[in-house]
């Protein structure tokens, strides 16, 4: 959006009048343009109070908690709100905010597809045929803004989506007298992201989800402690021992020292991780009310793209998914590895750990 609006100042020779800046780009009579991300900087949202109008683009990344910090921000008198996006599954936190639940007089909905684009190119349209006639299932997403059900490259998406058609994604309440346990990846520049889980017999039962970003330790061991849960262990990373420069002690410790009893997981391979988030997939019962924002980045989980050879890499894209996606995959290797009173019949999964002296992807 920004390069196309600095293109346009150009090629109307309006340069005089706008001042195009990294970050904005301002006129002389007070109009300004400005551009934040929404996934690592809403608190920096608040800044945007005297808007008149906010335009989301590609908002169907945008998490359910984004949207309660953004709306209330924009607040000045006549101002509005725009959101353009494709969405990609139904239960997108975009999608039911904007369109499934917006009966209120306040929204207007629009679908718009190429067809009412008045520019459209030549070019594109032959794509767009060639598409048509290859795959239309793609097509009809890409093109015509359906739903995406091929889930291709997804890693976590077929899973999440059965677990709805079992109805293992419901209400999930929390069970007094039973412990909680809880797995986080943690993040400097990204977020940080919390699953907290009971199990219960048989079953594993996930039942809240947080993540956030720009605060330190102190504020998720605060947020932690201010649920009204009884813990056994918070499990972390397997880095989270390690002494880092410029901290006082490693992960682990800090959070002890703050009355958390954690416990660092053993390094194993990425490929391991993931085939034990699945197994833990086809199982779990997870609330759909307090875990939405988690599911989200679930089903948004993908591997990479590889360019060259025309197909998905062996490794997941790190993406605004990866850290809750990442969060799951550690819950999912502490209940492997005998966190909480799992009943024994279930299958424990065999993992292959980093040797020494090798890399580990992360």
């Amino acid at each position: 959006v920004h390069r196309l609006l600095s293109d346009i100042i150009e090629s109307h020779d309006l340069s005089f009048f706008y001042e195009v800046q990294k970050d904005s780009i301002k006129g002389k009579n007070g109009t300004e343009f400005a551009f934040k991300g929404l996934k690592n900087n809403v608190s920096g949202l608040k800044s945007l109070e005297g808007f008149d109008i906010a335009w989301v683009e590609e908002a169907e990344n945008v998490s359910d908690r984004s949207w309660e910090v953004l709306i209330p921000t924009i607040r000045k008198k006549g101002s509005e709100i725009w959101v353009t996006f494709n969405p990609r599954f139904p239960d997108d936190p975009t999608y039911q905010r904007m369109v499934a639940n917006s009966n209120d007089e306040d929204f207007l909905v629009k679908k718009v597809s190429w067809e009412d684009n008045p520019f459209f190119p030549e070019t594109l349209k032959k794509e767009k045929d060639r598409l048509k006639n290859t795959d239309f299932v793609a097509y009809k997403h890409i093109w015509e803004g359906e739903f995406d059900e091929r889930f291709d490259g997804t890693v976590y998406a077929r899973f999440v989506d059965n677990a709805r058609k079992e109805n293992r994604i419901c209400n999930v309440p929390h069970k007094s007298g039973v412990p909680v346990i809880t797995a986080w990846d943690l993040g400097k520049s990204d977020s940080t992201a919390i699953w907290f889980a009971q199990i219960v017999g048989f079953e594993v039962r996930i039942i809240d989800y947080y993540e956030n970003s720009g605060h330190d330790l102190a504020h998720y061991a605060e947020y932690v402690r201010s649920k009204p849960y009884e813990y056994s262990m918070h499990f972390l990373p397997h880095d989270s021992k390690h002494d880092r420069l410029g901290s006082k002690g490693s992960i682990e410790s800090q959070l002890n020292s703050m009355n958390l009893k954690t416990k660092s997981l053993n390094a194993i391979r990425v490929s391991s991780k993931i085939e034990l988030a699945r197994q833990l997939l086809h199982e779990c019962y997870i609330d759909n009310s307090n875990c939405k924002d988690g599911l989200h980045c679930l089903m948004n989980y993908r591997y990479e793209w590889d360019d060259v050879r025309g197909r998905c890499k062996d490794t997941p894209l790190h993406d605004w998914s990866s850290d809750g996606a990442d969060a799951f995959g550690y819950l999912a290797q502490a209940i492997n590895e005998g966190a909480g009173k799992l009943n024994k019949r279930r299958r424990k999964v065999s993992v292959r750990p980093i040797p020494r002296g090798s890399w580990l992807a992360v």
